[in-house]
């Protein structure tokens, strides 16, 4: 569905990405893991379209996208969760869903992907009049995913959807993914610094050290590394 062919990404004269290569499979989760720095977050900016790679290519169900602008990438279906939520504070749980259906047209499938998402969340059906800023931390990012699924996604990006929350609500959030990808057969690529849950709902993950793809593989048989227990598992 995904594939990204040796990019490079630059900051000013910095070079944030060194040659990544990855793929990501319909149908599938598969987790990008790596410290803070490594760059999780470029690689799924520039496969969105808010940076450009200087060299490398970026095609998405066979069509090139490397130099397609933002908003023509989020119609073919690549939607992004951002971290730190980026929600608009002053409006409502409800305008916030609305504005992530800003390029859709069926106004029946907006309103019933609008329904879907409150059974998703049922807090926010509740809390649809509340400004977003007044959330907790965690209702926070059922809204912030919710945006996100109001777009229609074929490719769902999140990253760090797990940072600064409680354990029962990154455990919920977890399991949430995990529902989307086996009843709806949405894809997902999950950025991470949580690898350990990350690895256990993948089926597929690479992990980026300094702008470089230091190693990849099946996620469960990552699981069971040495290495990668030692040294990204804190094990």
């Amino acid at each position: 569905m995904l594939e990204i062919k040796n990019i490079e990404v630059y900051y000013g004269y910095i070079r944030a990405l060194k040659g990544v290569s990855l793929r990501v499979e319909e149908g599938k989760i598969v987790s990008l893991l790596g410290s803070n720095g490594a760059g999780k977050s470029t690689t799924l900016k520039t496969v969105s379209g808010l940076l450009k790679p200087k060299h490398g290519t970026i095609h998405f169900q066979g069509k090139d996208i490397t130099h397609m602008d933002s908003s023509g990438i989020v119609k073919l279906g690549i939607v992004q969760c951002p971290e730190g939520r980026q929600l608009f504070p002053d409006l409502s749980v409800k305008e916030n869903l609305l504005t992530g259906a800003i390029t859709r047209k069926n106004r029946k499938k907006i309103t019933e992907d609008l329904n879907w998402v409150y059974e998703l969340f049922p807090i926010l059906r509740e809390r649809k009049n509340q400004l977003a800023g007044t959330l907790s931390g965690g209702e926070q990012q059922m809204l912030a995913i919710g945006r996100a699924l109001m777009a229609a996604p074929r490719l769902l990006m999140l990253d760090e959807p797990s940072l600064g929350l409680a354990p029962k609500i990154v455990e919920q959030i977890f399991d949430l993914l995990v529902r989307l990808n086996s009843e709806r057969g949405l894809t997902i690529l999950l950025v991470e610094q949580n690898a350990n849950a990350a690895l256990r709902i993948s089926s597929y993950a690479y992990i980026l050290e300094v702008g470089s793809i230091a190693l990849e593989g099946d996620a469960q048989e990552l699981l069971k590394s040495d290495v990668v227990r030692q040294k990204y598992l804190g094990a």
